[in-house]
């Protein structure tokens, strides 16, 4: 099951007047990007900046803050046409995150896990990324028989 959490929180974007390109922030966690060539690519980059601070926040057994009802218009005052989206985080793969803590439990790199495996640091990185989503189940398997643990895979009617 995808990982998905029930709020939208409101993020500030702004367009660079000179270079074009936007940038953002989120009001109630610690997230921001700049430099992205459209506003679809800033929102995108927020979303997952999103996600991955309330998993961080999850995995510190920390409180998942609720979001703001209200954007104080003197935060905006310095920004040019700056614009307030209420945004969801991006949904996020179990089973990346599973790779993960298992690679993080086991205390290897992710270099060595793929040398373990036989493949490129470049594709175990990939099946690390929790947005990533075209695990094979043949890459699981070299991967959870690289970190010694075992694999269940179950279909849920």
């Amino acid at each position: 099951m995808v990982k998905t959490w029930p709020h939208r929180y409101p993020v500030v974007l702004e367009r660079d007047p000179v270079g074009g390109t936007y940038g953002g922030y989120a009001l109630d966690l610690p997230v921001f990007t700049w430099g992205k060539a459209s506003q679809e690519e800033a929102l995108k980059s927020l979303s997952r900046g999103l996600a991955l601070a309330l998993l961080e926040l999850e995995e510190a057994g920390k409180p998942i803050p609720e979001p703001s009802e209200g954007v104080p218009l003197e935060t905006l005052s310095e920004l040019h046409a700056p614009q307030v989206v209420f945004l969801e985080p991006a949904p996020v793969n179990p089973v990346s995150l599973e790779l993960w803590r298992a690679l993080k439990a086991r205390g290897l790199s992710q270099r060595e896990l793929a040398r373990r495996m036989g493949t490129s640091p470049s594709a175990v990185h990939r099946l690390l990324d929790p947005f990533y989503f075209g695990h094979s189940l043949e890459s699981l398997r070299r991967a959870t028989k690289a970190l010694g643990v075992g694999l269940e895979v179950r279909f849920a009617v």
